[in-house]
């Protein structure tokens, strides 16, 4: 058995977990082999990677991508899971969505990232596996759920539903509208290759836009207000 390079699945992300004691050309070998070996199991399409066991450069982060990529038909789409507490986000993330997404709410998938100049534009909300770049845009009737960054465009409630919410593991927008409502950032949104995991959550409170950290309360009192509005 490869023990330089181990593949675990959790909660919507994959884990590799790289031997650190062994030379990084070592391990650099060993992640090529175990995904060539995984590359009918892993299918295709865009995958969030948690990466643990040792402390990579970014040098060194983006040779283990290239890797990836190299063995087997997937792409990252975020890089995830430095310690425990990235971990968390994850997981309060994914736990809120399969408790709240049913059936009786109509939502699209797509795996995969919105690259530059690419626009969606759905009737139904969405969740994105993967990032909205800068300079793409996601347009949705119904809120926008990202596990990934939002670093791109995005317009919830479309459809001048004022009950919409955008959700990301990392919230920074270029542009973000709920309804008719805009929000513009104080600050020019920084990009990072590298997710900071801090989930957020924009809504209309009060007439405004607001940005919170995401967490059970507050998703509470967005469902609440759709039951209200129903």
């Amino acid at each position: 058995m490869n023990q330089g390079a181990i593949l675990k699945s959790y909660n919507g992300a994959l884990k590799l977990i790289l031997d650190p004691e062994m030379s990084f050309n070592e391990v650099l070998a060993c992640v090529r082999d175990k995904f060539y070996e995984s590359r009918k199991f892993l299918g295709t399409g865009s995958i969030i990677l948690d990466i643990d066991g040792r402390k990579l450069s970014e040098i060194e982060e983006s040779l283990i991508i290239d890797a990836i990529s190299a063995s087997c038909d997937v792409s990252i789409s975020c890089i995830v899971g430095k310690n425990e507490e990235d971990q968390e986000h994850i997981r309060k993330v994914t736990e809120i969505l399969n408790e709240r997404l049913n059936d009786k709410e109509m939502c699209r998938i797509l795996h995969g990232s919105v690259m530059n100049r690419q626009v969606i534009d759905v009737a139904d909300s969405i969740i994105v596996f993967g990032d909205v770049n800068p300079g793409s845009e996601i347009k949705s009737g119904g809120s926008i759920i990202i596990l990934g960054g939002l670093y791109g465009k995005a317009h919830a409630g479309a459809s001048g539903d004022e009950s919409a919410f955008v959700c990301a593991i990392e919230l920074e927008a270029q542009e973000l509208i709920i309804g008719e409502k805009k929000y513009e950032p104080e600050t020019k949104p920084v990009w990072s290759a590298v997710l900071k995991s801090s989930p957020k959550v924009a809504r209309i409170s009060d007439g405004e836009i607001t940005i919170s950290p995401l967490n059970r309360v507050v998703m509470e009192k967005i469902y609440e207000s759709k039951k209200l509005q129903a």
